[in-house]
């Protein structure tokens, strides 16, 4: 599935303000080494951030209906679904995973599209917390189950390089929406060991 941005993409100012951030840090910019750096920065945060102006939501396309005959079952989940953002404090990335739990009524969804529903929420200048939320609110406006819940551990950059002693300290964020089931919320909030 492909999910173009509406957002007006200006690569020749992304690659202007690399090279004056290297120039403004007091480095030679036209140096052998640093000569396509600022062009291969650019298209590197072009591509992190190729998920602005995209609701994520649109990436569920419409929900597979259940007939009267098929029963949802108690809970459906997709566990270790691999993501890459930029936290917007920093501009460093964090990477992790996200498990997602829904109770389902009469509506499903295919699991790649829940994946990339990830992809695109997680394709922008983002905070973790906010991520969940994001996932857990599209999941409950386009399904509309019973209720959602979205578990995330990632690893951040700015975590590690601001304070080495945690550098291999992960994040856990849980974002929840609707009525979830007990046994919804224990897989949901335990804790997995980590990759």
């Amino acid at each position: 599935m492909t999910i173009t941005s509406p957002v007006s993409v200006d690569r020749d100012r992304a690659v202007s303000a690399v090279r004056e951030l290297l120039l403004a840090v007091g480095e030679d910019a036209d140096r052998l080494g640093l000569l396509r750096t600022p062009e291969r920065v650019a298209d590197l945060f072009l591509d992190l951030f190729s998920g602005l102006g995209v609701d994520p939501a649109a990436a569920l396309g419409a929900p597979v209906a259940l007939t009267e005959n098929e029963q949802p079952g108690e809970l459906v989940g997709l566990t270790g679904i691999p993501f890459r953002s930029v936290c917007e404090h920093h501009l460093l990335p964090f990477e992790g995973t996200v498990d997602i739990y829904y109770a389902p009524v009469r509506h499903i969804a295919g699991l790649s599209r829940i994946a990339t529903l990830v992809e695109l929420a997680a394709r922008r200048p983002q905070l973790q917390e906010r991520l969940g939320q994001q996932i857990a609110d599209a999941l409950m406006a386009v399904l509309r189950p019973h209720g959602v819940a979205v578990r995330i551990e990632a690893a951040h950059g700015c975590v590690a390089h601001l304070e080495p002693s945690a550098a291999s300290a992960r994040a856990i964020t849980v974002a929840t929406v609707g009525t979830i089931p007990d046994a919804t919320w224990r897989l949901a909030a335990s804790t997995h060991p980590a990759p």
